[in-house]
């Protein structure tokens, strides 16, 4: 579907295109250490692509091109070791490490080969890690801390080349070489704290109950970017995700 300039919409169809294909291979294991209630688990793939519509996105937006343009593949490995560290409460740790590429059919390739060769595919994503941590307040089993940590490397972006010169001081800008930058690394903490209240003994199903969590978001103030506009001199203006927020949810139980 696309906007055209007088606020219609029109439609557009390519008949020709074919579903996008898979063939992939996953390996796994899991591994139990009863003395510590822990689970370690792992698995690696590997995913050979066909018949790719490759994709943009811009800032939330996703483009599609319409097109079986592409091949590539994508493999990993993911890593997760969960368990109770403090009897009663789950946290967890995540590891992933993943390559996804793509290389365009030479018909589409375009003229100044900004396409040509392997190239990132949109979601490469090198290195993610993720922990989930809870306890509780030494005494007190109504009190739970729990603390969240994330860590990604920088996805890819296409930038902008100078295009077409309408005039002395005006210069068009076109898509350079695909997926030739990286975004800055992702980085956010997260704490917060959780009260039980048991307001009744006998309710529907059991005890009633009121669960009241605060929680501070992006505890450091980190700078995560998203996405990037550029002005008429090809400098970047960063758009940036949630600053520092607090959060605060209150459940009921009956």
């Amino acid at each position: 579907m696309l906007d055209s300039l007088d606020g219609n919409i029109e439609e557009t169809l390519n008949r020709n295109l074919q579903s996008q294909r898979s063939l992939q291979l996953i390996v796994g294991g899991e591994r139990f250490f009863p003395e510590r209630r822990l689970y370690l688990r792992a698995e690696a793939y590997y995913m050979r692509l066909a018949n790719l519509v490759s994709y943009e996105i811009d800032n939330v937006r996703v483009e599609y091109s319409g097109h079986n343009d592409a091949y590539g593949h994508t493999y990993g490995l993911d890593l997760q070791l969960r368990g109770e560290f403090v009897p009663g409460l789950e946290s967890w740790f995540n590891y992933s490490f993943l390559v996804s590429k793509e290389n365009f059919h030479e018909r589409f390739e375009g003229e100044e080969g900004y396409r040509s060769g392997w190239r990132p595919r949109p979601a490469d994503q090198r290195h993610t890690f993720s922990a989930f941590v809870q306890d509780y307040i030494p005494g007190d089993k109504t009190w739970k801390l729990h603390m969240r940590g994330l860590f990604g490397s920088g996805l890819p972006y296409t930038p902008p080349v100078p295009g077409e010169q309408v005039t002395n001081s005006v210069q068009t800008q076109q898509p350079g070489p695909r997926m030739d930058g990286r975004y800055p690394e992702y980085r956010r903490v997260d704490v917060g704290a959780t009260k039980i209240i048991r307001l009744f003994d006998r309710a529907v199903s059991g005890p009633m109950t009121m669960t009241l969590t605060a929680e501070v978001l992006n505890l450091f103030d980190m700078t995560n970017t998203v996405a990037y506009n550029w002005d008429a001199d090809f400098n970047r203006i960063p758009t940036h995700l949630t600053p520092r927020a607090l959060n605060v949810r209150m459940r009921l139980k009956f």
